[in-house]
Protein backbone atom coordinates (compact mmCIF):
# COMPACT_ATOMS: atom_id res chain seq x y z
CA UNK A 1 0.00 0.00 0.00
CA UNK A 2 1.62 3.79 -1.16
CA UNK A 3 2.23 6.00 1.94
CA UNK A 4 0.28 8.99 2.73
CA UNK A 5 1.03 12.23 1.50
CA UNK A 6 1.55 12.98 5.09
CA UNK A 7 3.57 10.14 5.99
CA UNK A 8 5.71 11.13 2.65
CA UNK A 9 5.98 14.79 3.55
CA UNK A 10 7.27 13.86 7.41
CA UNK A 11 9.83 11.57 6.13
CA UNK A 12 11.18 14.17 3.89
CA UNK A 13 11.28 16.99 6.34
CA UNK A 14 13.07 14.20 8.76
CA UNK A 15 15.83 14.23 5.85
CA UNK A 16 15.84 18.00 5.67
CA UNK A 17 16.14 18.16 9.55
CA UNK A 18 19.17 15.96 9.84
CA UNK A 19 20.44 18.24 7.08
CA UNK A 20 19.90 21.53 7.89
CA UNK A 21 22.62 20.87 10.65
CA UNK A 22 25.35 22.50 9.75
CA UNK A 23 27.80 19.58 11.59
CA UNK A 24 25.77 17.24 10.30
CA UNK A 25 25.94 18.63 7.33
CA UNK A 26 29.83 19.11 6.94
CA UNK A 27 30.41 14.92 8.13
CA UNK A 28 28.46 14.07 5.75
CA UNK A 29 30.60 15.57 3.00
CA UNK A 30 33.68 15.08 4.58
CA UNK A 31 33.06 11.02 5.20
CA UNK A 32 31.88 10.81 1.24
CA UNK A 33 34.59 12.15 0.20
CA UNK A 34 37.14 9.76 3.13
CA UNK A 35 34.95 7.37 4.99
CA UNK A 36 36.20 7.63 8.63
CA UNK A 37 36.06 7.15 12.05
CA UNK A 38 34.06 8.71 14.84
CA UNK A 39 37.09 9.87 16.56
CA UNK A 40 38.74 10.79 12.88
CA UNK A 41 35.63 13.04 12.27
CA UNK A 42 36.29 14.41 15.57
CA UNK A 43 39.46 15.44 15.08
CA UNK A 44 38.57 16.67 11.38
CA UNK A 45 36.23 19.53 13.38
CA UNK A 46 37.89 20.05 16.68
CA UNK A 47 34.70 18.47 18.41
CA UNK A 48 34.16 16.26 20.89
CA UNK A 49 33.95 12.58 20.99
CA UNK A 50 30.70 12.71 22.37
CA UNK A 51 29.17 15.54 20.05
CA UNK A 52 30.71 13.87 17.35
CA UNK A 53 29.38 10.43 18.16
CA UNK A 54 25.75 12.42 18.85
CA UNK A 55 25.61 13.42 15.60
CA UNK A 56 27.54 10.57 13.89
CA UNK A 57 24.96 7.74 15.18
CA UNK A 58 22.08 10.27 14.14
CA UNK A 59 23.35 10.03 10.45
CA UNK A 60 23.43 6.75 11.05
CA UNK A 61 20.01 6.18 12.46
CA UNK A 62 18.86 7.97 9.86
CA UNK A 63 20.04 5.44 7.34
CA UNK A 64 22.36 8.17 5.65
CA UNK A 65 25.73 6.41 6.85
CA UNK A 66 26.45 2.97 6.91
CA UNK A 67 29.28 1.64 10.04
CA UNK A 68 31.42 -1.31 8.51
CA UNK A 69 33.12 -4.37 10.90
CA UNK A 70 35.84 -1.74 11.89
CA UNK A 71 34.03 1.09 13.05
CA UNK A 72 34.32 3.57 9.84
CA UNK A 73 31.39 4.63 8.99
CA UNK A 74 31.24 5.37 5.46
CA UNK A 75 27.95 7.24 2.80
CA UNK A 76 25.17 4.94 2.41
CA UNK A 77 23.93 4.32 -1.06
CA UNK A 78 21.05 6.72 0.53
CA UNK A 79 23.18 9.10 1.66
CA UNK A 80 25.07 9.24 -1.78
CA UNK A 81 21.69 10.13 -3.28
CA UNK A 82 20.78 12.80 -0.76
CA UNK A 83 23.73 14.45 -1.46
CA UNK A 84 23.32 14.54 -4.96
CA UNK A 85 20.28 16.24 -4.76
CA UNK A 86 21.57 18.59 -2.50
CA UNK A 87 24.31 19.87 -4.80
CA UNK A 88 20.72 21.80 -5.71
CA UNK A 89 20.29 23.13 -3.01
CA UNK A 90 23.61 24.44 -2.67
CA UNK A 91 24.24 25.80 -6.48
CA UNK A 92 20.58 27.95 -6.12
CA UNK A 93 21.47 29.47 -2.57
CA UNK A 94 24.78 29.85 -3.45
CA UNK A 95 23.50 32.04 -6.11
CA UNK A 96 20.35 33.47 -4.64
CA UNK A 97 20.64 37.06 -5.75
CA UNK A 98 21.09 35.71 -9.64
CA UNK A 99 17.28 33.91 -9.23
CA UNK A 100 15.44 36.46 -7.39
CA UNK A 101 15.72 38.39 -11.06
CA UNK A 102 16.28 35.40 -13.26
CA UNK A 103 14.05 31.56 -13.47
CA UNK A 104 14.91 28.38 -14.51
CA UNK A 105 11.27 27.13 -14.16
CA UNK A 106 10.95 25.81 -17.58
CA UNK A 107 13.53 23.77 -17.32
CA UNK A 108 12.96 20.09 -17.92
CA UNK A 109 12.30 18.23 -14.51
CA UNK A 110 15.53 16.07 -15.39
CA UNK A 111 17.62 19.12 -15.63
CA UNK A 112 15.91 20.60 -12.70
CA UNK A 113 17.01 17.80 -10.46
CA UNK A 114 20.38 17.74 -12.00
CA UNK A 115 20.68 21.56 -11.67
CA UNK A 116 23.56 20.51 -9.12
CA UNK A 117 25.87 19.65 -11.68
CA UNK A 118 26.66 23.28 -12.02
CA UNK A 119 27.65 23.80 -8.58
CA UNK A 120 31.63 24.19 -9.54
CA UNK A 121 30.40 26.65 -11.91
CA UNK A 122 31.55 30.40 -11.67
CA UNK A 123 29.45 33.15 -11.76
CA UNK A 124 29.70 36.18 -14.11
CA UNK A 125 27.64 39.52 -13.49
CA UNK A 126 29.92 41.30 -16.52
CA UNK A 127 28.59 41.14 -19.63
CA UNK A 128 32.01 42.22 -21.40
CA UNK A 129 33.80 38.91 -19.53
CA UNK A 130 30.47 36.67 -20.73
CA UNK A 131 31.15 37.86 -24.53
CA UNK A 132 35.29 37.32 -23.85
CA UNK A 133 34.57 34.03 -22.76
CA UNK A 134 32.23 33.17 -25.38
CA UNK A 135 34.64 34.18 -27.83
CA UNK A 136 37.62 32.40 -26.09
CA UNK A 137 35.41 29.04 -26.36
CA UNK A 138 34.63 29.51 -29.85
CA UNK A 139 38.42 29.92 -31.00
CA UNK A 140 39.50 27.42 -28.80
CA UNK A 141 37.13 24.47 -29.97
CA UNK A 142 38.36 21.58 -31.88
CA UNK A 143 35.57 19.43 -31.86
CA UNK A 144 32.23 20.72 -31.78
CA UNK A 145 30.34 24.06 -30.58
CA UNK A 146 26.58 23.81 -29.44
CA UNK A 147 25.17 27.39 -29.69
CA UNK A 148 21.34 28.08 -27.66
CA UNK A 149 20.66 32.15 -28.37
CA UNK A 150 17.57 34.29 -29.19
CA UNK A 151 19.78 36.66 -30.70
CA UNK A 152 23.31 36.37 -33.12
CA UNK A 153 26.22 37.82 -31.64
CA UNK A 154 29.07 39.11 -34.84
CA UNK A 155 32.05 38.43 -32.98
CA UNK A 156 30.63 34.94 -32.59
CA UNK A 157 29.25 34.55 -36.11
CA UNK A 158 32.88 35.06 -37.72
CA UNK A 159 34.76 33.05 -34.87
CA UNK A 160 32.34 30.19 -35.81
CA UNK A 161 33.06 30.64 -39.56
CA UNK A 162 36.77 30.25 -38.83
CA UNK A 163 36.23 27.72 -36.73
CA UNK A 164 34.11 25.64 -39.25
CA UNK A 165 37.02 25.72 -41.84
CA UNK A 166 39.32 24.40 -39.32
CA UNK A 167 36.61 21.31 -39.18
CA UNK A 168 34.12 22.02 -35.82
CA UNK A 169 31.21 21.08 -36.07
CA UNK A 170 28.39 23.73 -35.53
CA UNK A 171 24.84 22.98 -34.19
CA UNK A 172 22.56 26.34 -33.45
CA UNK A 173 19.03 26.46 -31.59
CA UNK A 174 17.69 29.80 -32.38
CA UNK A 175 13.70 31.09 -32.28
CA UNK A 176 11.76 30.68 -35.22
CA UNK A 177 11.28 34.84 -35.39
CA UNK A 178 14.53 35.69 -34.47
CA UNK A 179 15.32 39.17 -36.42
CA UNK A 180 18.61 38.99 -37.86
CA UNK A 181 20.25 42.61 -38.58
CA UNK A 182 21.31 43.53 -41.58
CA UNK A 183 25.38 43.76 -40.78
CA UNK A 184 25.14 40.47 -38.83
CA UNK A 185 23.08 38.76 -42.00
CA UNK A 186 25.94 39.88 -43.88
CA UNK A 187 28.15 37.62 -41.64
CA UNK A 188 25.71 34.95 -41.95
CA UNK A 189 25.94 34.49 -45.88
CA UNK A 190 29.50 34.17 -45.79
CA UNK A 191 29.84 31.25 -47.97
CA UNK A 192 31.68 29.26 -45.47
CA UNK A 193 28.29 28.25 -43.61
CA UNK A 194 26.60 26.95 -46.72
CA UNK A 195 29.82 25.02 -47.44
CA UNK A 196 29.90 23.87 -43.86
CA UNK A 197 25.85 23.35 -44.17
CA UNK A 198 26.81 20.74 -47.39
CA UNK A 199 29.59 18.72 -45.46
CA UNK A 200 26.92 18.45 -42.43
CA UNK A 201 29.44 20.28 -39.87
CA UNK A 202 26.62 23.02 -39.81
CA UNK A 203 23.10 22.49 -38.61
CA UNK A 204 20.55 24.72 -37.48
CA UNK A 205 17.37 23.95 -36.17
CA UNK A 206 14.33 26.08 -34.31
CA UNK A 207 11.86 26.30 -31.82
CA UNK A 208 9.31 28.85 -30.94
CA UNK A 209 11.28 30.08 -28.00
CA UNK A 210 14.73 28.66 -26.27
CA UNK A 211 14.14 28.78 -22.70
CA UNK A 212 17.91 29.00 -21.85
CA UNK A 213 21.25 30.14 -23.30
CA UNK A 214 23.92 27.53 -23.85
CA UNK A 215 27.03 28.26 -25.99
CA UNK A 216 29.34 25.60 -25.00
CA UNK A 217 32.23 23.38 -26.82
CA UNK A 218 34.15 20.42 -25.63
CA UNK A 219 36.57 22.70 -23.63
CA UNK A 220 33.97 24.76 -21.94
CA UNK A 221 30.96 25.72 -21.17
CA UNK A 222 31.46 29.49 -21.87
CA UNK A 223 27.78 30.54 -21.11
CA UNK A 224 24.62 29.58 -19.47
CA UNK A 225 22.28 32.06 -18.94
CA UNK A 226 18.33 32.02 -17.92
CA UNK A 227 15.82 34.36 -18.85
CA UNK A 228 14.64 37.65 -16.58
CA UNK A 229 11.16 37.22 -15.56
CA UNK A 230 10.07 39.41 -18.43
CA UNK A 231 11.59 36.32 -20.91
CA UNK A 232 14.49 38.02 -21.76
CA UNK A 233 17.87 37.13 -21.75
CA UNK A 234 20.83 39.58 -20.25
CA UNK A 235 23.66 37.05 -21.24
CA UNK A 236 24.53 37.35 -16.87
CA UNK A 237 25.01 33.78 -16.49
CA UNK A 238 27.58 30.48 -15.32
CA UNK A 239 30.43 28.96 -17.21
CA UNK A 240 32.54 26.21 -16.71
CA UNK A 241 35.23 24.14 -17.45
CA UNK A 242 34.18 21.47 -14.83
CA UNK A 243 33.36 17.78 -16.53
CA UNK A 244 29.55 17.49 -15.13
CA UNK A 245 29.01 21.22 -16.00
CA UNK A 246 29.58 20.19 -19.39
CA UNK A 247 28.11 17.03 -19.72
CA UNK A 248 24.82 18.92 -17.99
CA UNK A 249 24.96 21.68 -20.60
CA UNK A 250 25.78 19.65 -23.62
CA UNK A 251 23.13 16.79 -21.98
CA UNK A 252 20.20 19.94 -22.24
CA UNK A 253 21.27 21.07 -25.80
CA UNK A 254 20.99 17.88 -27.14
CA UNK A 255 17.21 17.38 -25.35
CA UNK A 256 16.07 20.82 -27.19
CA UNK A 257 17.61 19.92 -30.31
CA UNK A 258 15.48 16.61 -30.56
CA UNK A 259 12.84 18.82 -29.61
CA UNK A 260 13.90 21.29 -32.84
CA UNK A 261 12.82 21.76 -36.17
CA UNK A 262 15.29 22.13 -39.42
Amino acid sequence: MLRSATRLQQDTCDLLFELSNVDRLNMLLAIKKSPMRISHVSKKFKLTVPETSRNILRLHAAKLLNRDSQGIFHLSPYGEEALSILQGFFFISNNRSYFENHTCSALPQEFATGIGSLLDSNFTRDITKSMYNVEKTIRESQEFILVMVDQLLSTGVQLTGEAITRGVEFKKISPQTMIIPPEIQDLVDNPVFQKGARAKKAESRYLNKVDVTIITSEKELAILAFPNFEGKFDFVGFNSTNESALNWARSLFLYYWNKAKP
